[in-house]
């Protein structure tokens, strides 16, 4: 088969198409990783706050702190939309989705950035903005995932059960024992 065969009318257009879609995603991935070091820029205690928790916590328990919340959410959502209701709908909204929403964007903050460092882990320790911009290219390429029914559904969950758990992890503080008094 001919280059010529290959490119005939409507195919040229339809890899072109393509290709703008997959250079256009790229370009929104990497924005994605430069938004969320413009708010660790702006917010920097919220980001402490979250490096601490991806620091302390385990990966396991990052994912299990944050997938409860999310197939919970997930389960009162499709309640909320089977009762119908207006009022509920908005209670929803305003008491689940927005702060779950919140604390994926805090775990992003932190999370990104991480994966981008763990990517580019050869040589020179590389600028902010590359690793959270190639933390946010890496989250994305995984979104391709999505070719795949099942595996995208998969790939999503625990990628987004991470980064809420995270987010959420920045809220949780490890106790800190008592002190004892001397004569104890």
């Amino acid at each position: 088969m001919h280059l010529a065969t290959v490119l005939a009318a409507g195919t040229t257009e339809q890899l072109v198409q393509v290709l703008l879609v997959v250079v256009l995603g790229a370009i929104g991935c990497v924005g994605f990783g430069a938004a969320m070091l413009l708010l660790r820029v702006i917010l920097p205690g919220v980001a402490r706050s979250a490096d601490a928790s991806l620091g302390r916590m385990r990966t396991g328990r990052l994912l299990v702190v944050g997938i409860l919340p999310l197939v919970g959410s997930a389960l009162l959502a499709r309640g909320v939309e089977l009762a119908k209701v207006e009022a509920l709908e908005t209670a929803y909204l305003l008491l689940v989705a927005l702060p779950l929403a919140l604390a994926l964007l805090v775990g992003a903050m932190s999370g990104l950035p991480h994966v981008g460092a763990r990517v580019l882990r050869e040589g020179a320790d590389p600028s902010p903005l590359a690793r959270a911009s190639i933390g946010g290219l890496v989250i994305g390429l995984a979104m391709v995932s999505w070719a795949a029914p099942p595996l995208g559904v998969l790939v999503t969950v625990l990628l987004a059960g991470w980064l809420l758990g995270i987010g959420l992890g920045g809220l949780i503080r490890e106790p800190r024992p008592s002190p004892t008094r001397s004569g104890e």
